[in-house]
Formats: C-alpha cells, structure tokens, sequence
C-alpha cells in the first residue's frame, strides 16, 4: 500500500447497506475465480450441510473496547491496516491493548483470499486473482502476503498473525465460501463436497467460518461491539 487508508466514520450496524453487496461483490469475480466463461461449477448442498458452527467467537467478546471490521473487499489488506490503526490508536493514546481490546474482522466479497494458507494461493492464483504483488519477487504472489510477513516488509504490522497476537478474531462468510468452493470445483472437476473440504484445511490458523456475515455482523453487535465499514475510499 502507498499510502494510509483514509479513515471512515462508524455506522449503525443497522443502517449500513454495504453487506448486502457482499453477493454480488463475490459474483463479479465469478470468472476470475472459477476460470474461462462456460465452465460448469459444481452443485452445492443446502447450506445446513455445512454444520455445525462454531459460535466460541461470541464467548469471546469480553474486552471494555470491542470493534467490529466489516471487510468486504481485498485491497492490498486494506481492511487489516484500518484493524492495526484501531489497536495501535487505544494502545498509544489510552494505554489500553488485549485484553482490554478486542477487534474482530468479518472477510466476505472479494476479501476471502486474507484468510487463505500459502497453499491455496499457489494452487489457485489468488495472487493473480486478487492483483497482489509479492514484495519479495516482484511478480504476482503465490502465497498469502498477509501472513508472517518479514520485518521490514510494509505489511509486516497488519498482517493476519500479527493482528491475531493482539487478540483479533477472522471470521470468514460462508456463503462466500460456499461460492468460491463451487466456482473451483466445476474449474478443478471434482465435487463441491471435495473442494469445500479442501478450501476449509487450507484457511488460516483460528479463522471461523460463519453461516453468514450479515447474521455475525449482527451477533457482534448484540455482545457490545462498535462497528467500522473497513473499505479504503
């Protein structure tokens, strides 16, 4: 990133209109994702297959200063910078930090590749996918660049570990999982089944997946946190 993500002011969870863009945010990289047009994707079950979930998330909301990050787009981790300016802001300015403060970060849209291992960026190109350089080659990146980042490196502060050593949970949308998994499958030729079970072992340490993010969105707000719409404008 070149330059700090401007800041965007807190919303009612209520009254923001952004998460029901997530499907379709999802659906305009429906052939990036999945490959040449005319590919088939493969047939999903009823969601209510993907049971059981973990809600342990929610127990663990027990800071005075809990934030919700709504993250619906990639951007070069632009989400993650503005979790990282959150902590940084109430450990420098009020002395407070974990666990004392608490963010959680809901990926959704076009975020998911954040809360992918190396594995599944090298495999599927999400580096391509999501325009993402990697400093250290100079070419499209073929593992996650937010992820144990080097020091020096400029993501180094925001990447995923390094805001989960400061407490922050991730939390992944299902239904963009299930999505991205179908997308895959009809481009891999095998079963949703399969894929799905492929994409769920390579996602990060201690990533949750959620039945939606317009429901955890929701749940987060009833265990007191505040929200932030975490898109760089």
């Amino acid at each position: 990133m070149s330059s700090s993500p401007v800041p965007v002011p807190r919303r009612d969870f209520l009254g923001t209109l952004a998460l029901a863009g997530a499907t379709l945010a999802v659906a305009s990289r429906a052939q990036a994702v999945g490959g040449a047009a005319g590919e088939a994707a493969a047939p999903a079950p009823q969601s209510q297959q993907d049971e059981p979930w973990d809600n342990s998330w929610l127990d663990r909301l027990t800071a005075r200063h809990r934030q919700m990050f709504d993250i619906p787009t990639y951007n070069n981790g632009a989400g993650l910078f503005y979790a990282k300016n959150y902590l940084n802001a109430l450990r420098d300015a009020y002395g407070a930090q974990y666990p004392d403060v608490q963010a959680v970060l809901g990926i959704h849209g076009d975020a998911y590749p954040v809360v992918f291992a190396d594995a599944i960026w090298e495999r599927y190109e999400l580096g391509k996918q999501s325009e993402t350089k990697d400093p250290r080659t100079g070419k499209w990146a073929r593992r996650n660049v937010l992820w144990q980042a080097r020091e020096g490196e400029e993501t180094a502060e925001y990447t995923v570990d390094a805001l989960q050593s400061r407490g922050a949970q991730f939390l992944l949308c299902n239904n963009v999982l299930r999505f991205v998994a179908q997308r895959l499958a009809g481009k891999a030729g095998v079963s949703y089944t399969a894929m799905r079970a492929e994409l769920i072992a390579g996602l990060l340490p201690k990533v949750i997946v959620v039945p939606a993010m317009v429901v955890a969105v929701g749940l987060a707000q009833e265990h007191g946190c505040a929200y932030v719409y975490a898109v760089l404008r």
